[in-house]
């Protein structure tokens, strides 16, 4: 299975191709680059990478758009750094922060962690519907930040 070759940098690349084909309904590797503030040339690569690998179908001078497999990778990426991200932001940690921090902990992300946390999210954002445990939750937040 491809998902097992799969670096952090293609996991980068792939979604990123996938947030801005979502945005543009294309991808151009300019684009990408600029997202990633990386040369065009490094994305070329990147894209040759992933079309050997069977995620991306890349036309040179042209797109490239995912394929079922690359966009299942982008998506499951994508998903776990806005968990982390919402965990750490129910935690405390401040925004950019925590967007940061939810790039690196997404890779290597394991299928079982994947899922416990996006239960204990839900669990912690459900919790925090209650005015009475929201504000037991942002007083230890609080404690512990401080």
């Amino acid at each position: 299975m491809a998902e097992e070759k799969v670096t952090r940098r293609n996991e980068d690349l792939l979604e990123v191709i996938y947030e801005i084909s979502m945005e543009k309904g294309y991808a151009k590797s300019r684009d990408i680059a600029a997202a990633l503030s990386i040369t065009p040339a490094t994305v070329t690569d990147g894209f040759k990478r992933l079309q050997d690998a069977g995620l991306v179908n890349y036309e040179p001078y042209g797109g490239v758009t995912l394929t079922v497999e690359g966009r299942d990778i982008a998506e499951r990426t994508k998903q776990s750094h806005t968990i982390l991200r919402n965990l750490l932001e129910l935690a405390g940690v401040d925004t950019d922060v925590a967007d940061h921090d939810a790039c690196i902990m997404e890779h290597g992300l394991s299928p079982e962690s994947y899922d416990k946390l996006m239960k204990v999210v839900a669990f912690i954002e459900e919790c925090c519907k209650k005015p009475a445990l929201k504000k037991l939750f942002d007083t230890m937040v609080r404690e512990e930040s401080g």
